[in-house]
């Protein structure tokens, strides 16, 4: 398998993982537990990389979370924070986003592809600019900075994010569409 190949493998073994917030956080559980937020998949990306043979990096910066579901409009901010990975391939840093799995394209989400060089698109549009380490103090969420932000509802919505993402795969390997993607 040839330099370009073996980075498209990796990024797509990633990008197929299902994203969950309730899944791993990290690397090292990724792939056992089945499922993982973006830290996990970023970090599993740098690993992967480093592996080959790549410098890789983890890039970081403010978004806003979708506006499904609707427990999201209980929340003090929609601010949030997302971490992908960026890897220098032929001499320049190339952002690989592989946050979202391929179901999940069906609600609206972005669903990278990777022709191995270039940047994919990200996960989610940056609300700002990217961080990198050694930039300074890494991005927070308004809401972190809110000390009165109730943290059972942010449960709540997490929960009911994470039970979202499970019924847009169910309507998607079904091919029915999801009562609540519009």
């Amino acid at each position: 398998m040839d330099a370009r190949a073996e980075r498209i493998a990796l990024f797509l073994a990633v990008r197929n993982v299902p994203y969950a917030t309730d899944g791993a956080h990290d690397a090292e559980t990724l792939m056992i537990s089945g499922c993982g937020d973006c830290l996990a998949k970023s970090a599993y990306l740098i690993e992967g990389f480093r592996a080959l043979g790549y410098q890789a990096r983890k890039v970081r910066w403010l978004y806003h979370l979708p506006n499904r579901p609707a427990e999201v409009r209980m929340l003090p901010s929609r601010e949030d924070v997302h971490s992908a990975a960026e890897a220098l391939i032929d001499g320049r840093w190339t952002l690989v986003d592989a946050t979202h799995d391929p179901p999940l394209a069906a609600a609206g989400l972005a669903v990278a592809v990777w022709d191995g060089i270039t940047d994919t698109v990200p996960a989610y549009e940056p609300r700002g600019p990217l961080w990198r380490p050694g930039d300074g103090p890494a991005p927070v969420p308004n809401a972190d900075l809110d000390e009165t932000v109730d943290a059972d509802g942010g449960g709540r919505c997490q929960k009911a994010f994470n039970r979202w993402l499970r019924e847009v795969r169910a309507g998607a390997a079904t091919n029915a569409p999801w009562h609540g993607a519009g």
